[in-house]
């Protein structure tokens, strides 16, 4: 049986006499450091350390939390704590059984490596058992015929359902790999959360036992899964990659956001809030989180913190991971809501969770962000070029170096050991991955290539696009100060109208399919839902990192007025080969009374730039601009207008299919 199929959440460490109704108790397991295996990882302990305070924060007791973890020091005060060795978790198991029952929910957290081993028993229709790797888990044991301390599926679904037979809502969260993918990884900056089978030293010939189906669960459940069953999970670095306190996995660090800022949401829409801020921080990632459960309509526990004001205890307790920026100006109170300013003050320095504050006055206990800062912009980190074959690459290797020594590229850190983009050589021309290094990921041509001759103009524009969506993730997080649940002010329909080069058109299809033939026709019916009226701009971004203004025109009108529609169209074209995926970014921001329209075609780097240098695209650009340029220091007396992103990703078939 799969993970899918497993409440590996419904278990705390707590032992109590007799079970408390109406409580949450939570179990987190966080493993960084192996005491067998090769195969540390940093993101762990400090995702089990955010997850405490984010339940905190939705008003669990400390002492109701308990923490595995191989660092207890990045723990908050309150809650108690052990190592995450097999014997431990499954003991926290069997107490969480005892301690557990009606009306209670538990909640069980995972976060480190997972793998899998041949199923024996014939309990799982893949044929292997997925494991996760506790601290003490070592390789392969002939003797047991199993990876010795590691814990199986089938371990926690009986665990599991101890707890749900005494009627304990169960809620997982697994932020590791389920299964290995069939892509081939290069380097990249972002580590996986697996480790292969035969690195555990499974023999290779085993075969798995005939599967048979497994019972389904019964009770009330929820589960959320990092990724796909067929990918892998990954932690990045957010600050300097050699600090290993700046590790987070991407799914955790995403997730705790949108439950520390969103009161009222339901399992489900913290999926989708997830999924899409993981989308739009990190647009080229191949991890896509899941979840299922009976549960999954149901209220997440607790709520979040009020309001948009943030804690004052010496320093602001929030850091870079909610968007804060050094420069930007706080305003201080004496409550989270309401109440006369006491003052203001500049964030002077920025850890992932923490600010420091040029001054804190006397009595000071909630803060607002009150005028907000660009961040400074990051430099692409570039990999040094990885060879997959044996052709000649004398020529782009050559072209590479010159760019570099003549500093022709702003922004960008060469041959960096963590890298933002992969370098690979293959077939003859450069090709370039996503965050994660996995070459190809939508099948073969799928990775951008270029040839020596295109580089000088395919990388800048490559850095262009990195610190843009960087910005607009910024200024768009700025603006809303937590994550929209119920969905943007408009609504944005796809259309899809086959065809031919030569103009022949086919039946439209509405909803358009994500892949797209070449010369098919992509329309976006935008229709304000909003009763404020609402200006927007579409821009899209192509396989070669060209942006383009396709929204509004030269002296065309892009305000909507409520329910007003307006139809947007653009021709696909893929002449190279193999999928194009490319991208359609919508931009809308709430018309002020009095001002002049936003558009931010400004922020295209085709050469056709239609920017009227409004307040919002200054932002953008200040926060977008390379590093060391003084446009990044630009900042508002107040904050800018609120700004949603919509992206819709565009696969688009090659002209020759």
């Amino acid at each position: 049986m799969t993970l899918r199929h497993l409440p590996l959440a419904a278990l705390t460490a707590l032992a109590c006499a007799a079970p408390v109704a109406a409580e949450t108790r939570a179990l987190l397991i966080g493993v960084g450091d192996y005491e067998y295996l090769d195969a540390d990882l940093r993101g762990p302990v400090n995702d089990v350390a955010l997850m405490a305070r984010t339940l905190m924060s939705r008003g669990v007791a400390p002492e109701a939390i308990t923490v595995l973890t191989t660092a207890p020091e990045l723990l908050p005060e309150g809650v108690a704590s052990g190592m995450p060795r097999r014997e431990a978790i499954l003991t926290g198991l069997a107490e969480a059984a005892e301690a557990t029952g009606e009306g209670d929910t538990v909640f069980f957290y995972f976060s480190g490596h997972g793998s899998q081993a041949p199923d024996l028993d014939g309990d799982d229709q893949g044929g292997y058992d997925e494991i996760l790797l506790p601290s003490d888990a070592s390789g392969w044991k002939g003797t047991i015929g199993a990876v010795e301390n590691a814990i199986l599926d089938d371990e926690l679904r009986a665990a599991a359902e101890e707890i749900m037979q005494d009627g304990a809502a169960l809620v997982a969260v697994l932020d590791a790999c389920h299964a290995a993918t069939g892509f081939r990884a290069m380097p990249g900056k972002g580590a996986a959360r697996y480790i292969e089978p035969t690195l555990l030293g499974i023999p290779e010939p085993m075969e798995a036992a005939e599967s048979r189906p497994a019972p389904a669960l019964q009770g009330d459940f929820a589960f959320l899964y990092s990724s796909q069953s067929d990918q892998r999970s990954f932690e990045y670095p957010h600050g300097d990659p050699d600090d290993p306190a700046s590790w987070y996995g991407e799914f955790t660090r995403v997730l705790t956001t949108v439950m520390a800022s969103t009161p009222d949401l339901t399992w489900d829409q913290l999926l989708a809030a997830t999924m899409d801020g993981m989308r739009k921080e990190t647009a080229t990632a191949t991890q896509t989180p899941d979840g299922e459960g009976t549960l999954m309509a149901a209220p997440v526990f607790g709520g979040a913190e009020a309001g948009a004001r943030m804690r004052v205890d010496g320093v602001l307790k929030a850091g870079t991971l909610s968007g804060l920026t050094e420069g930007s100006e706080v305003t201080f109170y004496t409550a989270a809501a309401g109440g006369e300013a006491l003052g203001t003050a500049t964030i002077t320095a920025l850890t992932p969770l923490e600010a420091t504050l040029s001054a804190v006055p006397e009595g000071a206990k909630y803060a607002e962000v009150t005028s907000l800062a660009p961040a400074v912009a990051t430099p692409l980190r570039l990999s040094a070029p990885v060879v997959a074959d044996g052709e000649d690459y004398t020529e782009i290797t050559a072209e590479l170096a010159r760019l570099e020594a003549e500093g022709l590229v702003d922004g960008v850190t060469w041959n960096a050991p963590q890298p933002d983009r992969a370098l690979v050589l293959t077939g003859g021309q450069l090709a370039v991955t996503g965050p994660d290094g996995v070459l190809d990921p939508d099948g073969p041509g799928s990775s951008p290539r270029f040839a020596a001759r295109d580089l000088a103009e395919a990388l800048p524009r490559l850095a262009q696009v990195q610190r843009l969506e960087s910005a607009l993730t910024q200024a768009e997080a700025g603006a809303k100060k937590g994550f929209t649940v119920s969905g943007p002010p408009v609504k944005v329909e796809a259309e899809m109208i086959p065809a031919t080069c030569e103009g022949e058109t086919g039946t439209p299809q509405r909803p358009a399919p994500e892949t797209v033939p070449h010369c098919a026709q992509l329309w976006l019916h935008i229709r304000n839902t909003s009763s404020k009226a609402q200006d927007v701009t579409v821009l899209y971004r192509d396989k070669s990192f060209t942006i383009t203004a396709i929204f509004p025109g030269s002296g065309t009108s892009n305000r909507l007025n409520f329910n007003e529609t307006v139809p947007v169209g653009m021709l696909m074209v893929n002449e190279g080969e193999g999928v194009a995926l490319e991208e359609v970014i919508v931009l809308v921001t709430p018309a002020e009374d009095g001002a002049p329209r936003t558009a931010l075609t400004g922020l295209a780097n085709d050469g056709q730039s239609r920017g009227t240098g409004n307040p919002m695209e200054q932002f953008i650009e200040a926060a977008a601009a390379p590093p060391g340029e003084t446009s990044r220091n630009f900042s508002f007396s107040t904050a800018p207008a609120p700004l949603t992103v919509t992206r819709i990703p565009v696969r688009i078939t090659p002209k020759d299919d």
